[in-house]
């Protein structure tokens, strides 16, 4: 049986999740380390979700362990330097988690230059992704911001995949 590097990954990720024990602050591990603890990033779990769909198929997505995360004033943004190269399709999922915020993705070349991307809609407005198909290797800049249609800070998570 031959699986996909993403798939498996997730699989992985899943599977390590439903057969560890729960674990608190001040408990051990099996090596008997002090653990704090332990948060399940369920933001991100929900962008990964919503990326599953693109990671199989005739032509799949590769998700990328790399991530970013943090919390987002309404009417605010924040900048991700990523380095992509030419020929290659980059798949960007950015989630919140209330579902009445509005979120805006956009990605930039190194000179602040807007670059085309197709953007992906989806159900709910707590989460957004676009596609891109860079022309030149180099530096670009996700821009990832909160619409005031909500007014508490909002914690978020981007992940992205390529091909």
């Amino acid at each position: 049986m031959t699986y996909k590097p993403a798939a498996l990954s997730i699989l992985i990720g899943v599977a390590g999740l439903c057969g560890a024990p729960a674990m608190g602050q001040g408990d051990t591990d099996q090596l008997g380390n002090k653990v704090d603890e332990v948060i399940l990033d369920d933001i991100k779990l929900a962008a990964q979700q919503t990326a599953l769909p693109f990671l199989k198929g005739e032509n799949p997505f590769i998700l990328r362990e790399s991530s970013w995360s943090g919390t987002l004033e309404p009417g605010k943004a924040r900048l991700i330097q990523v380095q992509l190269f030419r020929r290659n399709e980059y798949h960007f999922w950015f989630n919140v988690p209330d579902r009445r915020a509005g979120l805006n993705l956009n990605i930039y070349d190194a000179n602040g230059e807007i670059v085309d991307a197709e953007n992906v809609k989806y159900e709910s407005s707590n989460i957004v992704s676009l596609v891109v198909r860079p022309g030149v290797t180099g530096i670009y800049y996700l821009r990832v911001s909160l619409q005031t249609t909500i007014e508490t800070p909002q914690r978020w998570s981007v992940i992205y995949a390529y091909r």
